[in-house]
């Protein structure tokens, strides 16, 4: 009897131990399920945190591209907007001019036609073109070429070119007072009747040659070179990579015009009846009547005639003086009137006027 009931209270122990057990694994799970919802909630917090982070990076991302964005364009319109005012001043100077303006300005008179794309023609004549259409013989020496008699159709073009200057914004430069006899030579065979389309010969050189070299670098350094027609004599540097379009001249050009002239000027024409090329010549006498011809052909381009000014990167050195800061580096031109034949030079100092050619 005794036995069964000690059977019994053991098989109850048991179960109670068991129970114990069975709870205290239940416990187990239990914490384990309590621990594996509270880091799936940390990872879901985790997640959405960085999500919201995430998004909120990319929105002030966002925010700073589209104020970048937006400070650019405004520079951009700013910019342009400057440039379309400075080009509407440059197109009243235009408009507006009489005469030459001072020697300095005039040249940046003409750097910001080009900046601004207006098309202009400017050629420049000198001793040796006034020599060639008053018949005398000349030896260009320095330049590799020389004149005589027996080519009239070359005289008979430089004297009809002379008269460019009759034409809308096509201008011709002539020496400086200093010079003033060859002006007036050089008058007499043109038909100006106004300084407004009249320029000075030594525009590019002399006491502008500085401002003049240190524009024309970065000019061809720049995208606009992909606008310029190169038309050259003398050519040292063969690797002429920044003109769209290179035609070298042969040096003596002026004596043989007969023979080179006609497919010359035919190449030149096709490629000038297309609008916005800067036509930059170097072709000594020849420039003269290159430019003027290729205006009749297209007035919507640039033709400017600039000599040696250009040779330290055409022919890659120089032999001027000018250049070498020699006796003309400091020399500048007055500016001048033009009234019934007759230049009238203007003071800078005092600004009085007084004649100086008279017919």
């Amino acid at each position: 009897m005794e036995t069964d009931n000690f059977k019994s209270v053991k098989n109850q122990i048991v179960t109670i131990n068991e129970l114990k057990y069975n709870i205290s694994n239940f416990k187990k799970i239990f914490y384990i399920f309590i621990i594996l919802i509270l880091l799936l909630n940390t990872l879901i917090f985790s997640f959405l945190f960085i999500r919201n982070s995430i998004f909120t990076n990319n929105l002030q991302n966002n925010i700073n591209i589209t104020y970048l964005i937006e400070n650019i364009t405004s520079l951009i319109e700013n910019k342009i907007n400057a440039d379309n005012n400075a080009c509407i001043l440059v197109k009243n100077k235009l408009k507006n001019r009489i005469q030459p303006f001072d020697f300095e300005d005039e040249l940046m008179f003409f750097i910001d036609l080009i900046s601004c794309n207006i098309p202009f023609s400017l050629i420049r004549f000198a001793d040796g073109e006034n020599s060639i259409m008053k018949g005398i013989k000349i030896n260009a020496k320095l330049d590799k070429w020389y004149w005589d008699h027996k080519n009239k159709k070359f005289q008979e073009s430089l004297i009809e070119s002379a008269s460019i200057c009759t034409n809308q914004n096509s201008f011709i430069g002539i020496p400086c007072k200093n010079w003033f006899k060859i002006s007036e030579s050089i008058l007499s065979f043109s038909k100006c009747s106004t300084a407004k389309f009249m320029s000075y010969s030594s525009l590019f050189v002399n006491k502008n040659y500085p401002v003049f070299k240190d524009w024309i670098i970065k000019f061809i350094n720049s995208s606009n070179r992909s606008k310029i027609i190169l038309v050259a004599n003398s050519i040292i540097n063969k690797n002429i990579t920044w003109a769209y379009k290179f035609f070298p001249v042969p040096d003596h050009l002026v004596e043989n015009w007969d023979n080179h002239s006609i497919s010359l000027l035919s190449e030149l024409s096709h490629l000038a009846k297309q609008n916005n090329f800067i036509f930059f010549i170097s072709a000594g006498a020849a420039s003269k009547i290159i430019i003027s011809y290729l205006t009749k052909i297209n007035s919507n381009n640039t033709y400017i005639d600039f000599g040696s000014s250009i040779e330290f990167i055409t022919k890659g050195y120089t032999t001027r003086t000018y250049a070498k800061n020699g006796d003309t580096s400091h020399l500048s031109c007055e500016p001048f009137l033009l009234q019934n034949k007759s230049l009238i030079y203007i003071n800078q100092k005092n600004n009085e006027k007084f004649s100086k050619i008279k017919n």
